[in-house]
């Protein structure tokens, strides 16, 4: 069955008004995004490509790190467990995670490795060029070892785990299995945002948060037919044990499947200036929202709001809150 569906605003404020905050578990990929503020005057002699003079330059946290931001400024408190290299783009990372109350003793110093750090050259608010200094390989068993063991600690007193996977090594499949297990033995409810070509990889989460393109890779096509979205969607849901299934679909918002149902969620977007960093805050809202016991799709329509918010700002964004009670008093 398949329904457009929007929750009372009034079910939403109310989270807003009572939530408690919450420990959430943030396990994966951690990066630094490093944004070249320029301005552009002319074209290189050397080639024709425009000359960026900079004028200023911004970190913000990126990946595991951001969802982790993001959990934050939605007033709960996030537990980060993830991988930094021994170099200076670690070193800025903790320095930034730290000024934001965040806890970074669950960030593992791997030598050798680096600090997947992305560099994007902006120029009169046009995103020019990415930079990205990282590595994909898997982490060592050792090094899994001690994620998981920095998890295991902290999983009593976690009301939702939460993996966020961006393929840079870190939440490889054996590793992503034992934190599964883990969590569901001790109760926690675990929320996946995706990555790659093999769904198995999550079999046994709790739900996961695939944006459109990456369910079509699960899929190995290319969907136009909303009941076949649907079919897909249940199928999948079926064969990884998933309780729901919340795929963000950009302008057309998010679809929420269950075992029999798809609610279609209308984008809250009022502007879109830059959807860097939307799919972290999606995690974050939803993983807030189910921590605190709501259902899946009053937790979804929260998660579309705080969406709606982050990608009218530039560059990687949280949203807090006030802001999303904001426009909700509008809407």
């Amino acid at each position: 069955m398949i329904k457009s569906s929007v929750v009372p605003i009034q079910t939403i404020q109310q989270l807003i008004e009572q939530s408690p905050s919450h420990r959430i578990l943030v396990v994966g990929d951690v990066m630094l995004d490093e944004y070249l503020w320029c301005q552009v005057s002319r074209i290189s002699p050397e080639a024709p490509v425009p000359v960026c003079a900079v004028s200023s330059t911004t970190h913000v946290l990126g990946g595991a790190a951001n969802v982790a931001a993001n959990i934050l400024a939605l007033g709960s408190v996030p537990i980060l467990v993830g991988v930094v290299g021994d170099d200076q783009g670690a070193e800025k990372l903790l320095k930034l995670a730290e000024s934001k109350k965040i806890n970074t003793s669950g960030l593992l110093t791997v030598v050798k490795r680096p600090t997947s750090v992305k560099t994007r050259i902006v120029a009169h608010h046009q995103h020019v060029v990415r930079v990205d200094h990282e590595t994909c390989e898997e982490i060592a068993m050792a090094d899994q070892n001690r994620v998981f063991d920095a998890v295991k600690s902290e999983i009593g007193t976690a009301k939702a785990l939460v993996l966020s996977d961006y393929s840079k090594g870190v939440l490889t499949g054996e590793l992503t299995q034992r934190l599964i297990k883990l969590a569901v033995e001790n109760k926690v409810p675990v929320l996946v945002d995706p990555k790659g070509d093999d769904p198995h990889k999550y079999k046994g989460a709790t739900t996961m948060t695939p944006n459109f393109s990456e369910f079509q890779i699960f899929a190995k096509t290319k969907f136009s037919d909303e009941a076949k979205i649907a079919a897909f969607g249940q199928k999948l849901i079926q064969e990884l044990g998933l309780q729901a299934l919340l795929v963000t679909r950009s302008e057309k918002g998010m679809s929420l499947l269950s075992a029999s149902e798809k609610h279609d969620i209308p984008t809250r977007a009022v502007a879109v200036y830059d959807i860097t960093g939307a799919g972290d805050t999606v995690l974050a809202a939803f993983a807030v929202a189910i921590a605190d016991g709501l259902n899946y799709l009053t937790a979804a329509q929260f998660a579309n709001y705080a969406a709606g918010v982050v990608v009218a700002k530039v560059g990687t964004a949280t949203t807090t809150l006030a802001e999303i009670a904001q426009v909700l008093d509008h809407a």
